[in-house]
């Protein structure tokens, strides 16, 4: 996967304060988020390259597989990935 790929981030993880737990890809975007409630406001997420989170967490190279409308989430850094359908 390019580094370069656009990724939206919640603010929480994007500020370091929890790690990603839920890896989405609604309509195809790649969404990299903490797991907890996000308003659906452009404010809650910043727009970011994808390398800087897979080079900071190598267990995100599980997920990049995902195809649009699939997501995985994890109880926790270190715990095993749960695919679904969106």
């Amino acid at each position: 996967m390019d580094g370069h790929t656009k990724a939206y981030v919640c603010t929480h993880v994007f500020s370091g304060d929890r790690p990603v737990l839920l890896v989405s890809r609604p309509e195809g975007d790649w969404c990299l988020l903490c797991g907890d409630e996000h308003p659906d406001d452009a404010s809650a997420y910043r727009v970011v390259g994808i390398g800087h989170f897979l080079d900071a967490d190598a267990a995100l190279s599980e997920v990049v597989d995902l195809v649009p409308d699939q997501e995985a989430e994890r109880a926790a850094p270190g715990e095993p990935w749960i695919r679904a359908t969106l």
